[in-house]
């Protein structure tokens, strides 16, 4: 992936000793040193030979061994003969303190190769793009000979290289090493070498592998360069839109391992941050953490697939969610609240768990970005309001292919895995494996189009506000896939028109999806989940809270074991009062045989209109009569009677559910509802003329 330089700028890639090759030694010693392994660090004969030649020849020569020469590069100092001297003693004593593979192994390691580059696989790489086990005999015998004078043998001139080449490979043949045809191969053979750059591959990830040594990734080096391309190819698809950004990472789901690591759509990409992480920044989820409240849900005994929701406006504490389409359904059965991704319902369930809602599930999970208490987050958590990192994102989805086993991802080979969290159970990991994987298609939108043909996979979608983040995970038994798209500078891209549709920003699903599936395409999953014995068939009543006999009965998968429940706070004021629009209860007294009635009864009145916090504009122009506002409120007491008290005027009586309708002068008002129980709801608005 990459070569990092040492901290004092050469290039090092070390050699073990198993991957010195006897084509290497051979070449070497025969240009070197013939005698390495019967002298002691020192050759008397070579040294006597040279002293001969010295005296008599302008021309010198050296008599230095492997040993010495490796006693040379440990000081570096001048060619006098007091140095001369020292080296020998020194190799002396390295080959005291070493055996020959050793002195060996640290010479090719550490010998100059020209330039920064040190050592014999440096040079290798460097100068020939190749691992020292794929040298040819001529490759070889090129790097044997630059040590000599490395400036000026390393690959400037090709015609040197090639003198220089045949030169060692001459004296290889003279000595016997070679045979005719071999020797004739190899001098035949012109040699390509010249500096070339170093690989910067994968940059965002290589960034953080540093250190001394060999680093081991588990990254699939072809399936990273597919899925760069179609990142690559997904950006220049939005682009039209003003989406720049793109990022992608894949988990083997076995292992945990991470095989590709896509951070940006270009490092190199400077106008749109391509040098940002987009798997290691914080993005928000959207969607995507629904399935881990229904997953909890369908443990705790509140929801079996088909169990009916309710689709209905929902308060809390100042905080009105709305669907994606800005409309509520009614009742819908958990299965297509979570297939068509509904927000009340999850909102709800999240509410209904308590202690075992989302918030615990991240924070058990250890999720480093859910850094704040539970009240921080509130119920906008369950839609997506916090930050979390593509790789959590995907290690959380992985969750469900390993059958609720959470466990982090790594990209390093060997590296002791983290321990397994069992955050899920097995049986409703499977349901939501069902679930997420038999999403009705012609639900979504028109860009289900591009997902035609696609292989069995489970996945959810997840759009933040504005369509900031665009997201995308799926997952197999064997792997996960995580995508998101959006621009790294926070900026909201453009609106697009769908055929026959009205202008709206761009969903995960349309902008993500079809990269997901592609990636999909070339995993080519083969596995699918095997259904638990522990889930059964059994008749459920379909009814979201059961009031006199059940509705509908209709046979769901339930898990064995799990009694189901029925909190009796799921029967929150808006839906008492929906009840009654929708006259299936006409008084409150049809409920006092249920065990929830005291509780229900309990209950503040409920103001529908107008909204606490609403600002109101009237025509100035109009008629009193016509600027009257409409009030509304329900009431859970027997009695249907209720007071509304306006400001500190005089009170007037209503009834519970009925619309009545009021003239409030400009300026702020305190509106509040009294039931016969002396209960009171409180809200304020602010009225305007125009």
């Amino acid at each position: 992936m990459r070569v990092h330089l040492s901290e004092d700028g050469h290039l090092r890639i070390d050699m073990n000793s198993s991957e010195i090759t006897e084509d290497i030694k051979q070449t070497l010693f025969a240009y070197e040193d013939q005698y390495f392994y019967y002298h002691f660090g020192i050759n008397p004969f070579s040294l006597l030979r040279a002293i001969w030649f010295n005296l008599r020849n302008k021309r010198v020569i050296g008599a230095s061994t492997l040993t010495m020469q490796v006693a040379r590069m440990m000081h570096h100092k001048p060619r006098t003969i007091p140095n001369k001297l020292i080296e020998m003693f020194m190799a002396l004593q390295l080959e005291y303190h070493y055996n020959k593979e050793q002195i060996l192994q640290i010479y090719l390691n550490n010998t100059p190769y020209g330039g920064n580059i040190e050592g014999f696989a440096s040079a290798a790489f460097a100068y020939f793009s190749q691992p020292v086990a794929s040298l040819s005999i001529a490759q070889i015998a090129y790097l044997v000979s630059i040590p000599k004078d490395p400036n000026r043998n390393r690959p400037k001139d090709m015609q040197r290289v090639q003198k220089l080449k045949n030169r060692v490979l001459m004296r290889m043949h003279s000595s016997g090493l070679l045979t005719a045809e071999l020797y004739k191969r190899a001098i035949n053979e012109t040699i390509i070498a010249k500096r070339r750059e170093l690989p910067h591959s994968i940059p965002h990830l290589s960034a953080k592998l540093k250190g001394g040594g060999r680093i081991i990734t588990t990254i699939d080096s072809t399936l990273q360069r597919a899925i760069e391309e179609l990142v690559k190819e997904g950006a220049k698809r939005l682009n039209s839109l003003q989406i720049y950004n793109g990022a992608a990472i894949v988990i083997d789901n076995t292992t945990m391992e991470i095989l590709a690591y896509v951070a940006s759509q270009d490092f190199a990409d400077k106008k749109h941050a391509g040098e940002v992480d987009g798997i290691a920044s914080l993005h928000s989820p959207g969607s995507t953490l629904k399935p881990f409240v229904y997953a909890k849900a369908l443990e705790g005994g509140l929801i079996t697939p088909l169990k009916k929701l309710y689709d209905i406006s929902l308060y809390i504490e100042g905080y009105k969610p709305l669907n994606y389409s800005e409309q509520f359904l009614g009742e819908v059965t958990a299965r297509e609240a979570l297939q068509l991704s509904l927000n009340i319902p999850a909102v709800e369930l999240d509410r209904l768990l308590g202690d075992n809602s989302l918030y615990s599930l991240l924070k058990k999970a250890q999720i480093a970005s859910i850094n704040r208490s539970k009240s921080y987050y509130g119920s906008s958590l369950t839609l997506g309001g916090c930050g979390i990192t593509l790789q959590n994102l995907a290690e959380l989805f992985a969750s469900f292919g390993n059958n609720g086993v959470y466990q982090k991802a790594d990209y390093l080979k060997d590296r002791n895995k983290t321990k397994g969290i069992k955050l899920l159970s097995l049986e409703s990991t499977y349901l939501i494996n069902q679930i997420l994987v038999d999403a009705p298609r012609q639900l979504f939108s028109s860009s289900w189009e591009y997902l035609a043909d696609i292989p069995k996979v489970a996945f959810k979608t997840g759009t933040s506000a504005n369509a900031r983040d665009m997201l995308t995970v799926g997952y197999t038994p064997e792997y996960t896939v995580a995508v998101w798209y959006g621009n790294f500078d926070g900026k909201v891209g453009k609106s697009r028109t769908a055929e026959g549709k009205k202008e709206h920003r761009l969903t995960g699903l349309e902008a993500s999806s079809p990269t997901m599936m592609d990636i999909f395409a070339l995993l080519k999953p083969k596995e699918w989940f095997i259904k638990p014995k522990t889930i059964k068939k059994q008749k459920i009543c379909q009814d979201p809270i059961e009031i006199g006999e059940c509705r509908e009965r209709v046979w769901d998968e339930v898990i064995e074991g799990v009694d189901s429940v029925t909190p009796c706070s799921l029967l929150r004021a808006e839906i008492l009062s929906t009840l009654f629009d929708s006259h299936r209860i006409s008084s409150m007294e049809e409920l006092s045989a249920h065990s929830c009635y005291d509780s229900w009864r309990e209950y503040k009145p409920l103001i529908t209109s107008p909204i606490d916090g609403e600002k109101l504009i009237k025509n100035r122009l109009l008629p009193q009569e016509y600027k009257k506002t409409k009030l509304q409120c329900y009431a859970f007491e027997n009695n249907s009677t209720i007071i509304w008290l306006i400001d500190d005027k005089a009170p007037f009586y209503g009834v519970s559910g009925k619309a009545t309708y009021h003239y409030l002068p400009v300026g702020k008002h305190q509106i509040r509802c009294l039931d016969q129980g002396a209960k009171m709801r409180e809200i304020s608005v602010e009225l305007e003329e125009l």
